[in-house]
């Protein structure tokens, strides 16, 4: 089956629009499911250990079958295999469990034969603890399973899936300090730099401002830092994101000393983000988020403990090795063997579901935006 690029945009255009209005999820995701021959899908947080359901936007599914689910079924063959899978990799549920065997449980009873759904594309977008944001793409026993185009379309639409859920609960976030009278954005740890569909710059936060008054970025046209290496491979994500990718990140000597800042680029296509106009983002088309992972002051290390249950000495290494440096930077740096870093690293790859250190600095940047009272010497 071929997919027009006039479709595809069509769907990546409601994927990020649902970023910043949730309520267009159910419509993303019917695209997604008559792109795909599918009867519909949905979009959940969920905790399986606490049982709970967060939330749940339903694109044409059986609304009294999603209660039976959540009531009953939330522990399922689906969603133990699910636990256990990495962000972003699509999981066919004949993966999980065999269709003949699935139609022996309750679970199918009750939830799939009403509907007579038979095969799910299963994915989570975002994982925290025991905490997961899920994506599932639902078929009919009719239609079988997903063929190899429709299986590359879902997978093609993973990184965008992914960066919309993660850039929602930004928003979301920035939404609720401004409901609580802050100065969201200029309240901010780490730098925010918006850019147009031209490249221009709309608005720097006081971050932002900053980082650019110590030299490490230049807030010209175009932006740019101190070297042109780095410089071409920023102006090359921002390209990209122009172009509607998923975004990416990098990174770059902060200084003489070779401390690294992580920059991470975001597409933004959504034309709902007018809704935060009066701190600057009106008309984006892209968002850079420039982090300083050395900055104590940016990251505290009990929130990096709490929310992924790292020991101190874990959560110094995960600090350390998130701003780029190498394994004997950071041994040299906290004064310790280069060994024990690898250790530590280990045990941080593991509980924080990342594999490499640029992973990491993504995952470490999405937290601990927001500046708090913790000085250095309470950590």
């Amino acid at each position: 089956m071929n997919f027009s690029g006039d479709q595809i945009e069509k769907v990546l255009d409601l994927i990020y629009d649902a970023a910043a209005e949730n309520d267009l999820w159910p419509h993303a995701l019917t695209a997604i499911a008559d792109l795909t021959r599918s009867e519909g899908g949905i979009l959940f947080g969920q905790s399986l250990s606490a049982e709970r359901i967060y939330f749940d936007y339903n694109g044409r599914l059986n609304e009294e079958c999603n209660r039976a689910y959540q009531e009953r079924h939330m522990q399922n063959p689906w969603s133990q295999y699910m636990e256990r899978q990495p962000v972003g990799r699509l999981v066919l549920s004949d993966e999980a469990i065999p269709l003949a065997e699935l139609q022996a449980s309750a679970f199918y009873d009750e939830v799939l034969r009403p509907q007579e759904v038979a095969h799910n594309g299963m994915m989570a977008l975002a994982a925290r603890n025991d905490f997961r944001a899920a994506f599932n793409i639902c078929r009919s026993v009719r239609r079988g399973p997903f063929d190899r185009d429709e299986q590359r379309l879902l997978e093609r639409l993973s990184p965008h899936l992914c960066r919309s859920v993660t850039l929602g609960f930004r928003i979301d976030g920035y939404i609720a300090m401004q409901h609580a009278s802050f100065d969201a954005l200029d309240r901010l740890a780490d730098g925010v730099i918006v850019l147009d569909r031209k490249a221009l710059v709309l608005f720097t936060n006081g971050a932002a401002r900053r980082i650019a008054e110590q030299g490490a970025v230049r807030l010209q046209q175009p932006i740019a830092t101190d070297s042109p290496a780095h410089s071409q491979r920023l102006n090359e994500l921002i390209r990209a994101a122009l172009q509607g990718s998923a975004g990416g990140a990098m990174s770059l000597p902060r200084d003489v000393n070779g401390r690294l800042l992580t920059i991470l680029v975001s597409s933004i296509r959504s034309k709902e983000l007018g809704r935060l106009s009066d701190v600057g983002v009106k008309d984006a088309a892209v968002m850079l988020f420039v982090i300083d992972p050395a900055n104590r002051r940016s990251i505290p290390l009990g929130q990096i403990m709490d929310a992924y249950g790292l020991t101190h000495a874990e959560a110094r290494v995960a600090l350390a090795a998130s701003s780029g440096n190498t394994v004997i930077e950071t041994a040299h740096s906290l004064g310790v063997s280069p060994n024990t870093i690898k250790t530590h690293l280990r045990h941080v790859f593991a509980k924080t579901g990342t594999g490499r250190q640029a992973e990491l600095a993504g995952l470490i940047a999405a937290m601990g935006v927001v500046r708090t009272g913790e000085t250095e010497s309470e950590q």
